[in-house]
């Protein structure tokens, strides 16, 4: 269907342009509904294009534990990107968030939060694998 603008130089010329542009805009935006639902794969969103983890956490893992370690691999500088730079708090964060399934919000926030913790608390998820790890090793004879 071809539309013609308006040009004239009447008294209402603005609103009747405007009102033109506007069935124009309406009229692409169903073109592109009806492209969407013809080719779904064609507007799939490629960020989440890889599959996702098998590994999930349990229920009475808290966000904040996965903070520490996230923000002990970040503080100790142990995790670089593949430049061998050093790697960004979100990017292991990130990284995180896709190995287990989960979404941690704002990093830096949670970060913070690991970091204000009270002095008896600021390890705790830390020291608790710390501690498994040496009851298996004393367990398995190593200790």
């Amino acid at each position: 269907m071809k539309q013609y603008l308006f040009t004239g130089r009447e008294k209402n010329a603005l609103k009747k342009l405007f009102i033109q542009k506007v069935q124009a805009t309406i009229t692409a935006e169903m073109e592109l509904l009806n492209l969407k639902i013809q080719y779904p794969s064609q507007f799939q969103n490629r960020i989440n294009s890889l599959p996702p983890s098998p590994l999930y956490l349990t229920d009475n893992t808290n966000l904040v534990e996965i903070m520490e370690l996230i923000s002990g691999l970040f503080l100790s500088q142990r995790v670089v990107t593949h430049a061998g730079t050093k790697s960004p708090l979100t990017e292991i964060g990130r990284a995180f968030e896709h190995l287990f399934n989960i979404k941690l919000g704002d990093v830096h926030k949670k970060h913070e939060s690991v970091i204000k913790r009270k002095p008896s608390k600021v390890t705790e998820f830390l020291d608790t694998l710390r501690k498994a790890i040496a009851e298996e090793s004393k367990k398995k004879g190593y200790l």
